[in-house]
């Protein structure tokens, strides 16, 4: 039997008659009786993975075994970057699909894809009236037509052997449902660059071993993750209700389900940053706005890391009101707190500068203090929002999906 006859009947027998046609509801029940177990599916696709590896080296793809999703909503700066790396990955054409979900963009991100579409024939649009993230993921899971699902983000670029290597690390990783790599985050112009090395420095984020380039192992997610595309019949799929950290609730969720989740610096892609003060506190403050929509459904938090900005801040604040109301001689403790955390924050810019430059160096501060106050101030508006009362600002900023 030839390699290519032997890929169709593994995918045939492999497969849980998953289509992902939008008219099919079946997706959104998550319940269909004759699904084979996710078990029995896993053992059976280690052997595909490697055939579909092996297929798309030689060009003999036929099916679109992987289907790429990018939600996307007034991205028209970044998106004609990202789907060029995209259509320049190492595997045919023929073997994956690229669904652009567009939350009604009033930019130009629409005429770029459109005009993209006429020279990529595995590339479409689908529209997401709603304008959130977690919806047009859903929109892409549903027209997806492929085994292994990728779900990236229109703000970033990816190595041209990025998803060929995600299907290595699921052939190599079969325990794994979820594959991807840490990402390196890019700035454009002084604050970006701080910005960046922020986002890559524990003191800004944290244990996050998603953010650190040089990391491989089991965590907790990956920015830009690729499924194998039976694990949301286990799960669900994304939460609609959360408007943003969606992603880190599907990973919660993947956790509570016993699934693991493999990153590996051999899967390579770059994130660019927000480049001014106010974008950045923006992000972060929906990022801690949403945690608390996440925590309250789940009643915990998935990491300390998610809740460590808020304690900090009021405790930062607690003390500096209380040594404000002590005698002179104990007046000093009001700045005990803030001053400790200025004086790591300062040592980290010196340590960063001679790389980044003095000006840029500097401010590494700056950016690590709003990327915490913003995350903090939200974390601490939604917590005082009636807990019975869905939290919803109702706008939608851009086609970005993970958080801290």
């Amino acid at each position: 039997m030839s390699l290519e006859r032997r890929l169709v009947k593994a995918m045939r027998s492999t497969e849980p008659s998953f289509r992902g046609d939008i008219a099919d509801t079946s997706i959104v029940s998550m319940s269909p009786p004759t699904i084979p177990p996710v078990s029995a599916v896993r053992s059976s696709e280690h052997d595909a993975a490697s055939c579909v590896h092996t297929v798309a080296q030689n060009g003999l793809c036929r099916l679109p075994l992987l289907s790429v999703i990018i939600p996307c909503r007034n991205e028209s700066r970044h998106i004609r970057i990202c789907l060029r790396t995209i259509e320049n990955q190492d595997l045919p054409r023929e073997c994956f699909e690229v669904i652009v979900v567009d939350g009604m963009s009033d930019d130009n991100t629409r005429e770029i894809v459109s005009e993209l579409t006429k020279t990529a024939s595995n590339l479409k649009i689908v529209e997401n009236y709603s304008r959130t993230t977690p919806c047009a993921m859903n929109r892409g899971l549903l027209a997806s037509r492929g085994k292994y699902v990728a779900i990236l983000g229109a703000h970033a670029e990816y190595a041209e052997d990025y998803l060929s290597t995600c299907l290595d690390l699921l052939n190599e990783h079969p325990e794994a449902c979820c594959v991807g790599g840490p990402i390196e985050s890019k700035g454009v112009g002084d604050f970006g660059r701080a910005v960046a090395v922020v986002m890559a420095h524990p003191l800004g984020i944290g244990n996050a071993k998603h953010r650190d380039p040089t990391y491989e192992g089991y965590a907790e997610g990956a920015c830009y993750p690729v499924f194998r595309k039976d694990i949301f019949r286990k799960v669900g799929l994304y939460d609609e209700q959360l408007d943003r950290n969606q992603d880190d609730e599907m990973n919660y969720r993947l956790a509570l389900h016993g699934e693991k989740v493999f990153i590996s610096p051999r899967a390579r892609c770059t994130y660019y940053v927000r480049e001014t003060p106010l974008q950045l506190f923006r992000q972060y403050f929906q990022y801690g706005y949403w945690r608390v929509a996440v925590l309250r459904k789940h009643g915990r938090p998935a990491s300390f890391r998610q809740i460590t900005p808020p304690l900090f801040m009021s405790a930062m604040l607690a003390v500096a009101l209380v040594g404000l109301l002590l005698p002179d001689s104990w007046k000093f403790s009001a700045w005990l707190l803030p001053a400790i955390y200025g004086t790591a924050l300062i040592v980290v810019a010196a340590a960063k500068a001679p790389h980044l430059g003095w000006r840029a160096g500097w401010l590494v501060p700056v950016a690590a203090a709003i990327m915490h106050i913003g995350y903090a101030t939200g974390f601490v508006k939604a917590s005082l929002k009636d807990c019975n009362a869905r939290i919803h600002n109702g706008k939608f900023k851009k086609g970005e999906h993970h958080a801290t």
